[in-house]
């Protein structure tokens, strides 16, 4: 074989992908590999309903006018610069305002001692919770049993 490994695939380059495609697909490797370097700003603008439209638009436009691997490294570009989009907190997260509790070594739990863990402190020492309240008026039961 003349050229060998490399020929064989410079071969393949020349006669399969014009060069637009392989400008775009190694932007596309970069900004994947690069994703976080992309300003918060921008990877705010992409988690709003109308980034994800132009997000998904270009996969798909990609997809159909150059080849799918193009498209599918569009997509996985767009998922990951959705995963690195900032989130606003959730209810579960912790406060600023928590104070937290100092648990001494001598009172650990059993599944604590078990598994060797040494927890430093509680964020939260007690649960309210309260019954499932059912809004409904009438009473819908059925019963299955025959005569």
């Amino acid at each position: 074989m003349k050229g060998g490994a490399r020929a064989a695939v410079l071969d393949i380059i020349n006669k399969q992908w014009s060069p637009i495609e392989i400008y775009i697909l190694m932007f596309l490797i970069l900004s994947i590999v690069f994703v976080r370097e992309y300003p918060l700003q921008i990877r705010k603008q992409a988690d709003t309903l109308l980034g994800k439209t132009v997000l998904f638009a270009a996969a798909m436009a990609v997809a159909m006018k150059y080849s799918w691997l193009n498209g599918l490294f569009i997509a996985i570009f767009t998922l990951l610069m959705l995963s690195m989009s900032p989130r606003s907190t959730e209810a579960f997260q912790v406060k600023p305002s928590t104070t937290m509790k100092l648990i001494p070594d001598k009172n650990l739990w059993w599944v604590e001692a078990v598994l060797k863990e040494n927890p430093i402190g509680l964020e939260e020492d007690e649960v309210r919770t309260s019954a499932i309240q059912d809004g409904a008026t009438t009473s819908r039961s059925t019963s299955t049993a025959g005569p």
